[in-house]
């Protein structure tokens, strides 16, 4: 590899460790450092004698990392001078926000030509300083306006774009704000959001994707490395987006490449067609493992167009008898927010916990959970050394002022804080780990809260049937078949080196028994649990030996799922 692209890799690493934590978060500044990547990226396209006549973009530069590497490979068919410039003049597009980055990617390139030729580069970039996330021409405008008309000439004429699109999030509860007109323009702008999303998370990765296509001709290939959040709900409408208006040639998922990133990467590849018998190749960028899947089993409004992984027959015949005596979901039995968060305090926990009991508060009072801290294994009794004042006029006051805080920069109101429902905390309930590589939990009678690291389920009541069934929902939660489940759905998140994460959406799609016999049988071992902890091995493996005998499941299908979840556990 030319000593160019070496440095320029090693420049990044430096650079990115240069900045902030916070500031990298709130500009999406994680550089592609690892050749592997940026060379599967690069893998669609053609490296032929036709290269010098094909148009590359990059649309988040950077240092330039993808567009060097290409200019080198293309050296490789065409090591004339002339041609290289010609390639360079010609082929090579590259835009970004920040000018510094366009001028670094300038210099990048001018010494990459000069270590090829031992001259310097004389002729002009097709360079852009430009914000990519608006449209630089917006069909659904009356005037139809252009913001760019350079940038515009390329819409339809690029044949391939390739990057790593920034990662920032916008409007979500912990995310970064712009003001209500910058979010009612993005929804306008783009055809993926449709008419009734008001609200909702908006991140960069979706307008780089639908905005890229937008210069692609027909035919044209996109490959971008980008977070696997792609697989979570809130890109629902750019995946449906994406099925509905390209081939989807590849994924390429286990990717562990950013510092400082809780979660993976994966690799999309695409292409500005569309076939509907379109079969995608899925790979595991760890272990080479590949598997085909049907880009129209995706397409499913019911599943949120979720680009569902392939499984083995023995456990496709697991989820069929899970389907067959449990067809109805957490969501489609409970639809009205029965699991949920508890306080989302974020930066104000100070005001609210406290360590020491205050007489002199004149609000509701409650213990204080806080992640595995306090829900340390299955049907614990939670840990709490602190207290939770549910002091509503306190919270009001906050947000009152936030509000206007925000009005003024022009940003919509979002609640801030939020205290939860007492009527949860005063109620019978189960507590769930958010964090973990196995469901845990543990049912509660405490008037109790939790910070956002713990889930809770409860049906605001406190009757004997209400208990009896929470009590059957914890036992069946931390069976093995409900873990076995969600490790092979990605009801868990997590890949090598990162966090596990549970987000209450998938959790809501998990099926549960609705038999009444089942449910009284796991709720009585439950109860014998909370009664003597001493026999819980032996109560849970009775627990898991009900549920196994409700699927029918074989002695092999059993075996099959332990094997399972230990490997997954150890992994």
């Amino acid at each position: 590899m030319n000593q160019i692209i070496l440095k320029t890799i090693s420049n990044q690493i430096s650079h990115q460790d240069l900045l902030s934590c916070q500031l990298k978060k709130d500009n999406g500044v994680f550089f592609t450092n690892e050749i592997k990547i940026i060379d599967s990226i690069l893998d669609i396209i053609e490296f032929d004698n036709g290269i010098i006549n094909k148009k590359i973009l990059e649309p988040a530069v950077g240092n330039g990392i993808f567009l060097l590497r290409t200019l080198e490979r293309a050296y490789q068919y065409y090591p004339e001078k002339e041609k290289i410039h010609y390639f360079i003049e010609n082929g090579l597009y590259f835009i970004d926000i920040d000018p510094e980055m366009i001028n670094r990617t300038k210099e990048n390139i001018s010494n990459l030509y000069e270590s090829f030729f031992d001259e310097k580069y004389q002729g002009k970039f097709n360079a852009f300083t430009y914000d990519f996330t608006e449209k630089v021409k917006n069909d659904f405008t009356l005037f139809n306006e252009t913001k760019n008309k350079d940038i515009e000439l390329l819409l339809k004429n690029i044949d391939y774009v390739v990057g790593n699109p920034p990662y920032v999030s916008l409007y979500g509860r912990r995310d970064r704000k712009k003001n209500e007109m910058q979010r009612m323009n993005y929804l306008s702008q783009y055809r993926q959001f449709p008419k009734s999303l008001k609200n909702g998370k908006i991140n960069y990765v979706m307008l780089f994707l639908e905005h890229s296509l937008d210069y692609l001709k027909k035919n044209g290939k996109l490959a971008f490395i980008i977070d696997i959040s792609f697989f979570e709900t809130a890109y629902k409408h750019t995946r449906k987006y994406l099925l509905e208006n390209t081939k989807i040639n590849a994924i390429e998922n286990n990717i562990s490449n950013f510092d400082g990133v809780a979660s993976g990467q994966l690799i999309i590849k695409v292409e500005n067609n569309l076939d509907k018998k379109n079969v995608v190749k899925v790979k595991n960028f760890s272990t080479e493992e590949t598997q085909k899947i049907n880009q129209a089993d995706w397409l499913n409004e019911n599943d949120e167009y979720k680009f569902r992984l392939n499984f083995s027959n023995i456990t496709q015949n697991i989820f069929d008898k899970i389907g067959k005596k449990s067809p109805q979901t957490l969501k489609h039995q409970f639809a009205k927010k029965e699991l949920r968060t508890c306080a989302m305090l974020l930066d104000m926990e100070n005001k609210f916990v406290s360590q020491e009991q205050d007489s002199k508060r004149n609000c509701k009072k409650y213990k204080f959970y806080q992640g595995s801290k306090a829900l340390y294994s299955k049907y614990c009794t939670p840990f709490s050394d602190k207290y939770f004042y549910y002091d509503k006029k306190l919270q009001d006051k906050i947000n009152d002022d936030l509000k206007e805080e925000l009005i003024k920069k022009g940003i919509k109101n979002k609640k801030r804080i939020g205290l939860g429902d007492f009527l949860v905390y005063d109620n019978p309930k189960i507590f769930i780990r958010q964090s973990a590589k196995e469901i845990i939990a543990t049912y509660d009678e405490e008037l109790s809260s939790a910070n956002n690291s713990l889930y809770v389920f409860s049906l605001r009541k406190a009757d004997d049937r209400t208990k009896e069934y929470l009590k059957f929902l914890c036992g069946y939660l931390n069976s093995k078949i409900a873990t076995f489940y969600a490790q092979k759905m990605e009801v868990i998140r997590y890949r090598k080196g990162k966090q596990p994460q549970i987000k209450i959406s998938d959790l809501y799609s998990m099926p549960v028994p609705e038999d009444v016999k089942l449910q009284k049988n796991i709720c009585n071992l439950v109860g014998d649990i909370y009664k003597d902890q001493t026999n819980k091995n032996i109560l849970e493996d009775k627990i898991d030996q009900l549920i196994y005998d409700f699927y029918n499941l074989k002695t092999n299908e059993i075996d099959f799922v332990k094997n399972s979840i230990s490997d997954f556990l150890k992994s």
